[in-house]
């Protein structure tokens, strides 16, 4: 049985049209993912999509700049006091890894995509639950804004 058929669901006429591949780029329901968990699908292994969705150069601008600071910060210290060389290592690893973990966070927070990311959440979460949400390939899923998937899958819920 394909699942890919939609001629017994209805749709949504009022919904306003929009190309597939802009779907993804803003938060949806997840009654409207439900149709095509795929579009919505960003896999681990896009290194491009998983960069870009972190927020691209301007992320790791960020990250790099706290690995820098936390660099400089801590050469502050020991240009002060010195220790020894297994100590200074550590910590100024230590050091270069917090500032960049923090350049991370403040980098995504303000140029991250969190509006894909959040589609590729639920997307991935509704696949692994309901594997056979895979094989659906619904194209124009803008038709079913505000229709509840009718899938036998998804009944249960």
């Amino acid at each position: 049985m394909s699942h890919d058929s939609h001629s017994h669901q209805k749709t949504n006429a009022n919904a306003i049209p929009e190309a597939d591949a802009e779907l993804p780029q803003r938060i949806r329901s997840i009654e409207l993912i439900k149709h095509n968990p795929n579009l919505f699908n960003v896999p681990l292994s896009d290194v491009g999509a998983g960069f870009q969705i972190l927020g691209g150069a301007s992320w790791l601008a960020t990250t790099l700049g706290g690995a820098a600071f936390g660099y400089w910060y801590y050469a502050q210290r020991i240009r002060l006091n010195p220790t020894n060389f297994y100590t200074s290592v550590i910590l100024t690893w230590s050091r270069v890894l917090l500032g960049a973990a923090v350049g991370s966070w403040v980098g995504y927070m303000k140029f991250g995509d969190r509006q894909r990311l959040h589609n590729a959440w639920v997307s991935e979460r509704l696949r692994r639950r309901y594997p056979d949400s895979m094989n659906l390939e619904v194209h124009d899923v803008w038709k079913f804004k505000g229709v509840k998937a009718s899938h036998h899958f998804y009944k249960w819920t």
